[in-house]
């Protein structure tokens, strides 16, 4: 893991396909997001592949409400999905989030790693407040998707 990239792990009780099918549906993002950033989806349907670009509106601290516009930059069902946000109708800022999924337990539980990768960011004036997040907020995350599948066995 390099100095501007951070990933936590955890075993997920669902299957590889269950998983991914619930990160590539943006409308569930808010309810996954430990941070409380991420508000609300504008793009009412799954993602389908690498090119696809999902709204969503956010709230940070130092700045209020806002829209990103996040680039679906990885698309490997069941394997791993990732996106580049931007700003709502402008450039990507460098950052990445992604996820990795392995299946384990004979297929019927997932090891599900979230990735925040921000070595993309070239511009000075971000990088104060860079990473917006710790490998704690990304394990907090995955607990919370790991809820959506409590009790479902």
């Amino acid at each position: 893991m390099s100095d501007q990239r951070l990933e936590a792990s955890r075993v997920v009780d669902a299957r590889p396909d269950q998983v991914f099918a619930l990160l590539a549906t943006p409308d569930r993002h808010p309810e996954l997001d430990a941070s409380g950033t991420v508000r609300g989806s504008r793009t009412h349907q799954p993602l389908t592949g690498v090119g696809d670009v999902f709204e969503m509106e956010m709230h940070g601290r130092d700045m209020g409400d806002y829209v990103v516009d996040n680039h679906v930059v990885t698309f490997e069902p069941d394997t791993e999905i990732a996106w580049a946000p931007a700003t709502h109708g402008g450039d990507r800022g460098g950052q990445v989030w992604g996820y990795r999924l392995e299946s384990v337990d004979g297929g019927g539980s997932t090891r599900l790693t979230h990735v925040y990768d921000w070595s993309g960011v070239t511009l000075e004036r971000l990088l104060p407040y860079l990473p917006v997040v710790d490998a704690d907020g990304l394990a907090a995350t995955l607990d919370r998707v790991a809820m959506c599948f409590a009790g479902e066995h």
